[in-house]
């Protein structure tokens, strides 16, 4: 429920030294609220200071009684305190759509906000709303296609200083248009903007990515390049806000193999609510720039496949979760096990029974065919006229390409695997910052480190990215590993701070070891700088990271939370000799101790650091984006197809 609003323009503090003019035209696929008529929608417009609850200014449209494409066309003026750069680049503008009712209190539809820098200078499309978490609102009726706000700046009103709206540039500037579909975290997303900015510079490409709106800000800061261009284009979503939920991190927190198929066969389900919005992107780039080629995740795939058919694209996979990809070979598995209980038997139980391939299918077409499912694949396939499939059996029979950034030898090959799926070389975001050949990685941590080697210690890291590990089960593994090591060890912890108290023991040791300079902890770091000073590393398994710390060629373990692929990579680093089977980071902390011994003692009595020195991982300079980049560039020579599915 929401307040009455009251329809005029008002300005909440300051004097008008600027004001920002909009012409909000009209909104489409607004959905029902009600159970007969259809919404009596209206637009309320606030300007907000970041981090602020009260907008500078606000201003509304009027309601249009009973219809789901309201067409307003109205003026409005919202003043600002001033037109400084400074509140330009601190100001954002928030479009809320609401219901107007008789009776009972309005009722919020959605909302979309955005920079108002953004709002000046970006090409003119249409905004996506969203609910509070982050989902895009959709129309009430079959294809649900999604809630958007079409409006024009007024630029009578602006400041002569303010920046002004970018004209987008001929559409044969680019020999190619590339629609890249990513949802996810940022590692999910990072490597798609690798593959972009690789796309844009060697072939002058135009590259659209359509991803969560938590990841704008990131997609444009690396859009700076000096051919072709990145655009980005909102999918709805914000992975990062339910993973960081109480319920996210309860599932995050779950070890049992059972809970890891349950969160795999549910990931593509999870982003259905995204389908419409995908394609409905697709179809309006027609009018500037028709797309040459769908590149999707793993997460996107059945999605993928029906805008491949229905918007007449080619597509091509960008795996990052090969094991994802399914095979009839015995020792290919959906999910690796892991002693995650400490208890033989439970975990051979789990072993036998989540994860295989032929489990992962039963529980996913569970998920994604469940006919009492709204958004189910079936569902949404038929939405669009077309004949209800099965996905993979679908791309194997068409050779749908797969890229899976990794070099050849990183896994043994699955033996029924199509042509189709082919590895290239693993991929990283490298800028060029100046100064960034330095070997400084500033303070406190050059002076940790060197007051370690003048005691002649090794010096260990352990970073869990942005996986939510207690502190103190962190704080317990560095205070075994640097008290109980064999060998004179300081460690170094990177990484975000979980906010659980420590005990007060715990808490007055690790105290002592901070100000003895024998452990560290920090929230970040030049992980590039760092790294080659390491003498052994333990990771949460994340493909960039762990990757990294291999071209070390220093002994590693891989712990954490240990979810999907990150069990992936801990098999991956223990079949290659590197360190200790995974174990969930609960367990580890019992045999922490033992691997920092294994790992530093002389005479390698686990062989990891004799395997871990022989091992080639690639070059520490190379960034892999050439190899992907051609990889995709090759596919336009062959005959390239859309889906098509036998009715």
């Amino acid at each position: 429920s929401g307040p009455k609003h009251h329809f005029e323009v008002t300005s909440v503090r300051g004097t008008m030294a600027a004001a920002l003019g909009l012409l909000l035209k009209k909104a489409n696929n607004v959905p029902k609220m009600d159970l007969v008529n259809d919404s009596d929608a209206y637009v309320v417009v606030e300007v907000m200071t970041k981090g602020s609850p009260e907008p500078v200014a606000s201003a509304q449209t009027q309601p249009q009684a009973n219809n789901n494409n309201p067409v307003w066309n109205q003026d409005l003026t919202l003043p600002m305190e001033d037109n400084s750069p400074g509140t330009i680049n601190d100001s954002e503008v928030k479009f809320t759509l609401w219901d107007d009712n008789t009776l009972f209190p309005n009722r919020k539809i959605g909302t979309c906000t955005l920079p108002l820098k953004d709002l000046l200078t970006e090409p003119e499309v249409p905004l996506l709303f969203g609910d509070d978490d982050g989902n895009p609102i959709l129309g009430s009726s079959e294809p649900y296609q999604p809630c958007e706000l079409e409006l024009d700046l007024l630029t009578d009103s602006h400041p002569e200083d303010w920046p002004t709206r970018a004209e987008n540039d001929p559409p044969e500037t680019y020999p190619k248009h590339i629609f890249m579909m990513t949802r996810g975290t940022r590692g999910d997303v990072q490597p798609f903007v690798c593959l972009a900015r690789g796309m844009a510079e060697m072939h002058g490409w135009l590259v659209t990515i359509c991803t969560e709106y938590r990841w704008k800000s990131f997609v444009q800061k690396n859009s700076d390049v000096s051919r072709g261009r990145i655009a980005f284009r909102p999918s709805g979503g914000d992975t990062e806000s339910r993973t960081n939920s109480a319920m996210g991190k309860w599932a995050t927190s779950q070890k049992t193999e059972f809970m890891q198929m349950m969160m795999l066969a549910e990931c593509e389900a999870e982003f259905f609510p995204s389908a419409t919005v995908f394609i409905n992107h697709i179809l309006r780039l027609e009018d500037y720039k028709p797309v040459d080629l769908l590149v999707f995740g793993f997460t996107l795939t059945g999605v993928a496949a029906v805008a491949s058919e229905h918007c007449q694209k080619p597509m091509a996979g960008f795996y990052l979760q090969p094991s994802g990809i399914p095979s009839a070979d015995e020792d290919w598995t959906a999910i690796q096990d892991i002693n995650s209980h400490g208890i033989g038997l439970i975990d051979s139980i789990e072993s036998s029974l989540f994860t295989s391939h032929e489990s992962l299918k039963l529980l996913k077409d569970f998920a994604e065919k469940n006919p009492f499912a709204k958004w189910n694949i079936g569902n949404i396939r038929g939405w669009y006229g077309l004949p209800s499939a099965d996905t993979w059996p679908l791309l194997k029979s068409q050779n749908t390409p797969l890229i899976i950034p990794m070099k050849e030898g990183t896994f043994n090959r699955p033996s029924d695997w199509w042509d189709g799926i082919q590895l290239t070389d693993f991929i990283f975001l490298r800028r060029g910052v100046p100064g960034s050949d330095s070997t400084s990685l500033g303070e406190p941590l050059d002076s940790f480190i060197s007051e370690a080697r003048a005691s002649d210690a090794k010096v260990g890291l352990m970073t869990f990215s942005s996986m939510p590990v207690a502190r103190t089960t962190v704080v317990d593994i560095l205070v075994k590993m640097v008290e109980g090591c064999s060998f004179n060890l300081s460690m170094i912890y990177v990484g975000k701070r979980q906010p659980d108290e420590l005990p007060s023991e715990l808490s007055t040791k690790v105290e002592e070891l901070v100000a003895a300079g024998r452990i560290i902890e920090l929230e970040r770091a030049d992980f590039g700088q760092l790294f080659k000073q390491m003498d052994i590393f333990i990771v949460h398994g994340g493909l960039g990271t762990t990757v990294e710390a291999l071209r070390m060629k220093k002994p590693m373990a891989v712990t954490g939370p240990l979810l999907l692929d990150q069990r992936f990579w801990g098999r991956v680093c223990h079949e290659k000799g590197v360190g200790p089977p995974s174990v969930s980071v609960d367990l580890f902390a019992e045999s922490c101790v033992e691997f920092a011994n294994g790992a530093l003692d002389p005479e390698d009595p686990q062989g990891w650091q004799g395997k871990a020195a022989e091992s080639d991982w690639g070059d520490t300079a190379e960034d892999g984006v050439e190899a992907n980049v051609s990889c995709f560039a090759q596919l336009f020579d062959g005959e390239l197809q859309p889906v098509k599915t036998d009715a």
